[in-house]
């Protein structure tokens, strides 16, 4: 049976997607303005990444006290927060008062909170819906935020190729109001707290930590998603600076970019997220996705023909997005319940904090030489790294 059955799960699910949807439209929105007022790579890449840098830092940190939290209450907060800021974020451009200092401000400041809903937003699906639908809500939920943060930047170059970032802000701040409602009525299953929970802040977070690298299937996950996130990922997070640089395309260019890349996350969300696939089945797949993702975004630091990006960025979606659903399901399921929303955001700092310093890096190299050449040697490290700690370290037995 299908969680979205669950008439509370199937609620949440879409509402809880649209509101990701408004995040990472004006994640988009943010750095394209950033690009038309400094034309710096650096500072593009800096003010976009600063959304993801928070959550990849903070984020075990804020796990450890996110298990005590009310996860209603924290949830409605949180949206609420992301709300205003949003809002403010539409008023300044509807004022024409956005400089380097507000757009930096404000993303760190909506990366914060962020940073603080990620453990609450790994951990809510299980109290959302029974154990025998937890599987498929897993899937769901994993297919919903890992499909958005590239559909939702294909949205965004839509509104800013054919409206303006004034509309394209504030449609990113109206997306968090249908979730609210849906926060405060829907009824949760009582969470399982244990003892465990009323330890030290410092032994909560270690063990937290600990627990990840006992558990060789959690621990083999999060080497996958790290490169996947430090090698590949980082380069759809710097799209505006791909238009702008590579292509010489306006916001056509970064329109279609993000599109196709939002096709691929799109595909890929429906191929594992709506299937039963097990554990085995998901692991199997791992690989030859990271590969693939691996080889095509070499290959892209060789293109500066905005069509053919295009294809190519539809491939480096689908990948990165298969492994951030597959890795995220596979320690879902294996992670006990007493460790679930400090591992899970192991899971989300490892994720977000590789793709934030891949990008930076990658921005940083575009400000001293081509930043095509930093796309192709970018993958060619992370193949080499992978095949080092996979002999070394795990004797070339991954998922086997």
């Amino acid at each position: 049976m299908n969680a979205l059955s669950n008439r509370s799960f199937s609620l949440y699910f879409f509402s809880n997607t649209v509101s990701l949807f408004g995040l990472w439209i004006q994640k988009i929105g943010v750095g394209w303005l950033t690009w038309e007022i400094t034309e710096s790579t650096f500072w593009t890449s800096f003010v976009t990444l600063a959304l993801m840098a928070p959550a990849g830092v903070l984020g075990p940190f804020f796990a450890v006290f996110a298990e005590n939290w009310n996860m209603r209450v924290a949830s409605v907060i949180l949206k609420i927060l992301m709300f205003l800021i949003g809002i403010l974020i539409w008023f300044l451009q509807y004022l024409d008062q956005h400089t380097l200092f507000t757009l930096a401000f404000l993303s760190v400041l909506q990366g914060l909170l962020s940073a603080c809903y990620h453990p609450v937003r790994l951990v809510f699906v299980s109290i959302v819906v029974p154990k025998n639908l937890l599987s498929s809500a897993v899937g769901l939920n994993s297919a919903s935020f890992n499909g958005s943060r590239v559909v939702g930047p294909a949205f965004a170059g839509g509104l800013i190729a054919f409206f303006n970032l004034e509309v394209t802000f504030l449609i990113a701040a109206l997306t968090y109001l249908p979730l609210i409602p849906v926060l405060i009525y829907m009824p949760l299953r009582t969470r399982i707290k244990k003892e465990v929970l009323q330890g030290n802040f410092f032994h909560r977070f270690l063990e937290g930590g600990k627990f990840a690298l006992r558990t060789p299937i959690i621990l083999k996950s999060l080497f996958v998603v790290f490169v996947s996130a430090f090698f590949v990922r980082g380069m759809l997070e710097i799209q505006p600076t791909i238009a702008g640089e590579i292509l010489k395309q306006g916001s056509f260019g970064l329109s279609l970019i993000t599109t196709t890349a939002g096709i691929g996350a799109l595909l890929a969300s429906i191929w594992i997220g709506f299937r039963n696939s097990n554990k085995s089945k998901i692991e199997t797949k791992l690989v030859s996705m990271l590969m693939l993702g691996l080889i095509i975004s070499c290959i892209i630091g060789f293109i500066s023909e905005v069509y053919t990006m295009a294809i190519f960025f539809t491939v480096v979606g689908f990948t990165t997005t298969a492994v951030g659903i597959g890795t995220q399901t596979i320690i879902q399921l294996e992670v006990e319940e007493v460790y679930r929303a400090r591992v899970l955001t192991w899971w989300s700092s490892i994720s977000f904090g590789s793709l934030t310093v891949g990008g930076i890096i990658l921005g940083f190299v575009g400000e001293f030489t081509p930043l095509s050449n930093g796309l192709i040697i970018m993958p060619i490290i992370g193949y080499f790294i992978f095949k080092l700690i996979l002999y070394f370290k795990f004797k070339n037995n991954l998922f086997n």
